[in-house]
């Protein structure tokens, strides 16, 4: 059976105390037993977090574009739309299509896997993730409430394996000429209205007809819907992999 695999990374980062003038304290949202198995530990995180928290960073001195600086290593938190780079305290994220600056994080390592995350330039806290593994992460928002990205991305991953539309498998054998890889990696940037606002191969199945057909899927199966009221970002970024070889 073929299936369409898919990886969501929703890039949501979160800071650590440095940089502003104010530390300030948010009552966040807890998670229950219901909600995770792991909410103790993802609880224990967010509560030591915006115990104090500053609300505001300094961007200003760091570089606005990525050039040719080291990447950090991915621990399994890293969202493959973005680069992540070690700037003293700091972890900088650019984008992969216009190498700008999006977010400035931080870290907590005495704690369970998180970020801290700053808007670039503006310095404001964006939000606070905690991860648990590489397909379980949780999202705060600046002001400490949860907010639950699962349901929005099955609707996507549903509309797209319905409107995935897979060449026969004979025909992908005579494309493929003996290559076993054929793996097409998108990323998709769905913005609050639903629009894909950016839609790129991140890895080619190195047949054009092939990656074609991945991102004529998604262009079928946009637009999706608008972000419900409590997501606070103005976009996401999904990673989808389109596997022919299954």
């Amino acid at each position: 059976m073929r299936k369409i695999l898919l990886l969501v990374s929703i890039l949501l980062l979160m800071t650590s105390p440095c940089f502003a003038a104010k530390y300030v304290k948010i009552e966040p949202e807890f998670l229950t037993a219901a909600q995770s198995k792991n909410y103790e530990t993802v609880n224990e995180t967010i509560a030591v977090i915006f115990s104090k928290i500053k609300p505001v960073v300094k961007t200003d001195k760091y570089p606005k574009y990525y050039h040719d600086f080291t990447l950090v290593k991915d621990d399994g938190t890293q969202n493959k739309a973005y680069r992540y780079v070690k700037s003293g305290s700091a972890e900088l994220i650019y984008t992969t299509d216009s190498n700008e600056l999006k977010y400035v994080s931080f870290r907590r390592p005495e704690l369970q896997k998180c970020r801290i995350l700053y808007d670039y330039p503006s310095g404001n806290l964006h939000a606070v993730q905690v991860f648990i593994s590489e397909n379980e992460s949780y999202a705060f928002g600046a002001d400490g409430k949860y907010v639950d990205y699962t349901p929005y991305v099955k609707e996507v991953k549903e509309k797209v394996i319905k409107s995935w539309k897979v060449p026969p498998r004979k025909k992908i054998d005579v494309l493929a000429k003996g290559q076993k890889d054929l793996l097409v990696q998108m990323a998709v940037t769905v913005g609050k209205d639903g629009h894909v606002k950016k839609c790129r191969i991140l890895k080619s199945s190195k047949i054009k007809e092939l990656d074609d057909n991945a991102g004529a899927a998604i262009k079928a199966a946009a637009p999706f819907k608008p972000f419900p009221s409590n997501y606070f970002n103005e976009e996401i970024v999904i990673i989808l992999n389109f596997n022919f070889s299954l």
